[in-house]
C-alpha cells in the first residue's frame, strides 16, 4: 500500500518487525537496526514516552487505537504530520503480547480525514495562516458552531485542542527553520506568532525535549552553527 508504513512491537515497545518505508523515513538502511530498540531510538525522550504510553494503553484495553493524528521525526530530524493506527497483538492463548501498526503521511482535506467538511475548512485556514496570531473565535465562526465545540471536534479528531494544534504547527515549522536556515532564534520566533524568545524556547523543548538552539546546533554542521551565534 503505498504511503503506509508497518511496524510490530512487544510488549516492552520493542521494534519486531519493521517495513522499508519507516527505515527510510528515519534515516536507518536496514531492519535489523530498530530490532530489539525502542522508539527513544528514533525520538526524543518525550516523544518516545508519549508513544509508550499508546502503546501500553492498547494492550491494556485491547482497544485499538485509529489514525492518531501526531508529529513524528524524519531523516532530516524534522517533524512531519503522520496518522498512527495501533492495534493489540494476541497469540493462541489469548494474551496480548505486543502491538502492531501502521503509520501515513497526514493530508488535511484528504479522504482519509473525518469527512466533516467544516472542520477542514477550518484545518486548512490554520495551516494557511498559523504563523499569524488566530483568535479561537473567529475559526469557530467560520464552521459556525462555539469554540467548546470546535474544540471537541479537535480533541475527536486529532486528540488535541485548537489550540494545541496551532503551536504544533508552528513548532514544526520553526523546527525546519532552525535546522535548515541561519536566521536568528528570535527572528523565526517572532516569524511564527510567538510573543518573544524567551516563550518560543518555553514551547519548543515543551514539544521536542530540546531547545531552540541545542536542535539548531544537533543539526547544522558546525560552521553555519558558529555563524548562527553571533546573529
Amino acid at each position: 500500500m503505498p504511503d503506509v508504513d508497518y511496524f510490530a512491537k512487544d510488549r516492552d515497545s520493542r521494534f519486531v518487525a519493521i517495513s522499508a518505508g519507516t527505515l527510510r523515513r528515519v534515516g536507518l538502511a536496514h531492519e535489523e537496526e530498530l530490532i530489539g530498540a525502542g522508539d527513544d531510538k528514533i525520538h526524543p525522550a518525550n516523544v518516545a514516552r508519549a508513544i509508550r504510553e499508546d502503546d501500553l494503553q492498547v494492550m491494556k484495553t485491547r482497544q485499538p487505537l485509529i489514525d492518531r493524528v501526531e508529529a513524528l521525526y524524519k531523516r532530516s530530524r524534522t517533524k512531519d504530520w503522520f496518522l498512527t493506527t495501533k492495534i493489540p497483538i494476541v497469540n493462541s492463548k489469548d494474551e496480548v503480547i505486543g502491538v502492531m501498526g501502521t503509520v501515513r503521511p497526514f493530508q488535511p482535506g484528504a479522504s482519509q480525514s473525518s469527512g466533516d467538511s467544516k472542520l477542514e475548512q477550518v484545518v486548512a485556514f490554520i495551516r494557511q495562516n498559523y504563523r499569524s496570531r488566530i483568535a479561537v473565535s473567529i475559526l469557530a465562526g467560520m464552521a459556525h458552531v462555539s469554540g467548546r465545540h470546535l474544540n471537541r471536534k479537535f480533541q475527536e479528531t486529532f486528540r488535541m485542542s485548537v489550540q494545541e494544534y496551532i503551536i504544533r504547527l508552528r513548532i514544526q515549522s520553526s523546527g525546519n527553520e532552525l535546522a535548515t536556515t541561519d536566521k536568528p532564534i528570535g527572528e523565526i520566533a517572532v516569524d511564527h506568532a510567538f510573543y518573544d524568545q524567551s516563550v518560543f524556547t518555553a514551547q519548543f523543548k515543551k514539544y521536542t525535549g530540546e531547545t531552540p538552539r541545542a536542535y539548531r546546533r544537533a543539526r547544522l554542521n558546525p560552521t553555519r552553527v558558529r555563524h548562527t551565534d553571533e546573529l
